[in-house]
């Protein structure tokens, strides 16, 4: 650079060592005129922003309520982990959208009961541990046969502490003029010595805290494999089940902010 042109330089900035901007409270340095928010140094922020998040109905319209100075705001409720967000600074006036990050979550929180049967779902157990998880539970799950009757839980206890494994071979041979063909099948079956063995535990459950009590249906399944039986608890229709789940979450955040857009999705800005 030319001393002529350096002179212009540092007279260009003496002149101007900053210039506004029209957004916020941002100004351009003469750094190459580099951009600095200054929000940090000041005794509170520009705008509001901020991610609320609750478990509770009440608590998320109460904010909600707080936050919004004009129209609606959308809410966007997941189906996957029953979440609804509204995002509060979706809109601003005079601009096509809002900068969306004051956010207000509604995250509802699993019962115990929901936790525990979705880590049994599928899980094998030998027979003393299921004899175990039925004695602990024995107050929340109601046994019942293959036809829908009602077996005492007391019975079904103790039909899984006394089963027994039995095995039959049965030969099949088949000789024709010019082939001999031999097989043996081997037939294992688990039977209770006492009490009932059931076909299936129900149990009434909202699933998640503040939505309406179902009823979730298991079915158990004995594997004899080992000559030692594993017993299974499996979810029935868990697919329909979480579904349903779902759609009630929806229809309560919609009837809890019935003036507000609430569709099921997700939202990234």
């Amino acid at each position: 650079m030319s001393l002529e042109n350096s002179d212009v330089a540092a007279v260009v900035e003496h002149c101007a060592p900053t210039r506004d901007l029209i957004r916020g409270e941002l100004i351009a340095v003469h750094d190459n005129y580099k951009i600095v928010d200054t929000e940090q140094y000041q005794l509170g922020r520009n705008r509001v922003r901020g991610a609320f998040v609750t478990p509770m109905f009440a608590d998320f319209k109460t904010y909600i309520a707080a936050a919004i100075v004009t129209g609606k705001v959308p809410v966007y409720v997941s189906r996957d982990d029953v979440k609804a967000v509204a995002v509060l600074n979706d809109s601003e006036v005079g601009y096509d959208q809002g900068h969306c990050d004051h956010t207000a979550t509604l995250q509802l929180e699993k019962t115990v009961v929901w936790k525990k049967l979705n880590d049994l779902n599928g899980q094998r157990l030998n027979q003393r541990a299921f004899a175990t998880l039925l004695d602990d539970w024995a107050s929340v799950f109601k046994a019942t046969g293959e036809s829908g009757e009602v077996i005492d839980i007391k019975d079904a206890l103790l039909a899984v502490r006394n089963m027994k494994v039995d095995s039959n071979n049965q030969v099949e041979s088949q000789v024709s003029n010019t082939r001999e063909t031999r097989g043996t099948l081997a037939a294992v079956e688990a039977k209770a010595v006492e009490g009932k063995l059931p076909t299936y535990f129900e149990v009434q459950d909202t699933a998640y805290v503040g939505l309406d009590v179902k009823n979730i249906k298991l079915r158990l399944l004995v594997n004899t494999q080992d000559q030692s039986p594993a017993l299974t608890l499996q979810i029935v229709k868990q697919e329909l089940l979480i579904d349903e789940i779902a759609q009630e979450f929806k229809t309560k955040v919609a009837e809890l902010l019935p003036d507000q857009q609430v569709l099921i999705g997700t939202f990234k800005a």
